[in-house]
């Protein structure tokens, strides 16, 4: 189906990016997870640049430790974790996704805005940490790592919607 929207509305695509950065190396090896927002309307050359601060910090995920001695469990409750923070955080972004938002441009105009994610930009471990797999798990199609160079077409991973459509 496709979307509609009000006309004269705005559409504002959403970029995030996230992975996990040592901020201290020496001295208590000290790990952050920030999340970063920026929208797709910055030119990639400008949003590129690190000292044009195209990207905003969103938040900071947490990085739990657990002391049970199962770490298969360990890792799914951190995934888990990691999740629901992702759920919270972005629920207003979901929310002005769903119904739109009144916002400001730069030169203060009101905009009635629908915040549409068209981005997660992040690296393979963090790829498969979002689509919930592990291992040698194709990220695109449900095939396992003894299914790939087979000659059987395996079905896409289909994602299912983050709001209602």
């Amino acid at each position: 189906s496709k979307l509609k929207f009000p006309e004269g509305s705005t559409l504002c695509g959403v970029i995030l990016s996230s992975d996990k950065t040592h901020i201290t190396n020496m001295c208590g090896r000290k790990v952050g997870h920030p999340l970063l927002i920026s929208l797709a309307n910055i030119h990639m050359d400008i949003r590129n640049k690190g000292s044009s601060h195209a990207f905003l910090l969103l938040a900071l995920m947490p990085i739990p430790t657990f002391t049970h001695p199962a770490t298969q469990i360990c890792s799914v409750l951190k995934e888990h974790l990691f999740h629901h923070c992702l759920d919270i955080v972005l629920e207003p972004l979901k929310q002005a996704a769903c119904f739109g938002r009144m916002m400001s441009d730069p030169i203060g105009n009101l905009c009635y805005c629908f915040t549409l994610l068209v981005s997660y930009i992040v690296d393979t471990p963090e790829a498969c940490m979002l689509a919930c797999v592990q291992g040698c798990t194709s990220l695109v199609i449900t095939a396992m790592y003894k299914d790939f160079g087979d000659p059987d077409c395996h079905l896409p991973c289909t994602p299912t919607p983050v709001y209602p459509m």
